[in-house]
């Protein structure tokens, strides 16, 4: 029987790699997204942050879930000063609210030594201009990790989380727009890290796959891993 796997925000970049990367793998892969998706089986349109969506999705899936992806998120490029309160709220609750929720709903579906990797940033760590709301928000995915994976050891879930530096998506490209040459802050990007490149999609996927699989991560819960080309194990004055 095909392993059940749930990915949030699905529909593009990294959650999208995921997808394909998992199903090519051998898993029975549903993808959520807000946005429509180029994979329409087992592909549910909605928001994440909305319990009604997601106990929709929860009554359509077929025995047990294996692993819980929570990728979905959103980013805002600006400063502190400039972010209104709408859009502070709005990344929260994508990000922030939508995992917790997510999380809690499916949960009891998932089985005994089961997974949940829930995505953060490079920002919950270390950060630049321009990136507060977003910053803050990877920071409490990250806390929530920990939190998450003391609660449910007691029913051999597991739940770790992932730090992606500079991924190539979308994302990243729109995030770069913010520079006046976006050229030239892809090449500086590139030129900071250790490995001299920024990351695919498919590093993540693989990380994820890793860490799903309790025949190879079956002892670690609670961690965190960085797939960042290196960025930050470098020092600023480097």
């Amino acid at each position: 029987m095909k392993k059940n796997v749930i990915v949030t925000g699905s529909a593009s970049g990294i959650g999208l790699e995921v997808v394909h990367y998992l199903k090519k793998n051998g898993y029975c892969v549903y993808g959520l997204d807000i946005n429509k998706s180029e994979i329409t089986e087992n592909f549910f349109q909605g928001d994440i942050s909305e319990q009604d969506f997601l106990t929709e999705v929860y009554s359509k899936i077929n025995g047990p879930i294996d692993a819980l992806i929570n990728n979905a998120a959103i980013q805002i490029e600006k400063t502190f000063l400039e972010t209104s309160t709408t859009e502070w709220k709005k990344v929260f609750e994508v990000n922030v609210f939508g995992t917790f929720l997510t999380s809690k709903i499916f949960v009891p579906k998932i089985k005994e030594f089961g997974s949940i990797v829930n995505i953060s940033s490079v920002h919950s760590r270390a950060t630049s201009i321009g990136m507060c709301a977003y910053v803050a928000s990877k920071s409490a995915i990250s806390g929530m990790t920990r939190a998450m994976a003391l609660e449910l050891g007691e029913r051999n879930i597991r739940v770790n989380s992932i730090v992606p530096g500079a991924i190539d998506t979308p994302m990243l490209e729109r995030g770069l727009k913010r520079n006046q040459n976006q050229k030239t802050a892809l090449d500086i990007l590139k030129k900071s890290s250790p490995l001299k490149k920024i990351g695919s999609p498919n590093d993540v996927a693989k990380l994820i796959s890793f860490l799903i699989d309790p025949n190879l991560s079956g002892n670690i819960t609670g961690s965190e891993f960085s797939c960042d080309s290196g960025i930050l194990a470098k020092l600023a004055s480097e």
